[in-house]
């Protein structure tokens, strides 16, 4: 009996790190990131790709679940819908007080997106020309908080609760531009020809994405923070920005893969 109950408990399987299916907060609708073809119902973007990634090198299945810009905080709450969140996260001060965040596996900064003219020149070429304007952000968002600390800039924020707001605003008059992350607007303009990104125009903080869990939860946390670093340290990096923000330098984007952390 005693050699029986050795044998089962040497044949045991050991816990999983990460259940079989595993529900993860993702963008809504952000192209080169993170968005649904309507037409086939599949997942495409950098945020995307990584996702993917981590689950087969972690071995789950992700079961992206879109959520809010600003709710990204109270998803990962006890009660909220997800456990992990992978939508071009930027790691705050304030947002470490509730979260803990792998990363980061992206580097970017402000920048601002306007309509062209009939001459497919930007309708507002530089920041001044956008003085006193209504720009439009996310609720929530860092570029919210930016728009706002940088009042030098003479930028008028408005927000809305999802991105695709700002777009409708920008196309109908009641915005004259849309303001977060570089790379958030460039990726926007691998789907739509008539905007585009303020060229040599960059402000505010260095925004730092990382992969968000709730308080507590640090051994999935350090295990994707070590998967990043593989990462970052390999050829699969570049291509995942190539392939999802055709035309982006990658320069300046990419972070040492030493500096990638837990906390």
């Amino acid at each position: 009996m005693v050699a029986v109950l050795a044998l089962a408990v040497g044949c045991a399987e050991p816990e999983r790190l990460f259940p079989e299916r595993f529900d993860v907060g993702v963008a809504p609708n952000s192209p080169g990131w993170g968005m649904v073809d309507p037409a086939t119902n599949e997942r495409s973007g950098f945020d995307d790709d990584l996702l993917n990634w981590l689950g087969s090198e972690l071995d789950f299945r992700p079961e992206p679940l879109p959520v809010r810009t600003g709710d990204r905080e109270a998803e990962l709450q006890p009660g909220g819908r997800v456990s992990m969140v992978v939508a071009s996260y930027s790691t705050t001060d304030a947002r470490r007080e509730k979260v803990l965040f792998a990363g980061p596996y992206m580097l970017s900064q402000q920048g601002v997106l306007v309509l062209r003219g009939e001459d497919g020149q930007p309708r507002f070429p530089d920041m001044d020309s956008l003085r006193g304007k209504p720009v439009c952000v996310t609720r929530g968002s860092t570029s919210s908080a930016q728009i706002r600390e940088y009042q030098g800039l003479g930028l008028v924020p408005t927000e809305v609760g999802y991105y695709e707001e700002c777009f409708s605003r920008l196309r109908e008059g009641s915005a004259a531009a849309v303001s977060t992350d570089q790379l958030l607007l460039h990726g926007y303009t691998t789907k739509h020809s008539d905007v585009v990104v303020l060229p040599n125009v960059a402000f505010g903080q260095q925004e730092r994405y990382g992969v968000g869990f709730p308080k507590g939860d640090t051994a999935r946390c350090e295990a994707v923070a070590k998967k990043l670093r593989q990462l970052l340290a390999g050829a699969l990096w570049e291509e995942f920005f190539q392939r999802n923000l055709v035309g982006a330098d990658p320069k300046g984007h990419k972070p040492d893969p030493n500096d990638i952390t837990c906390g």
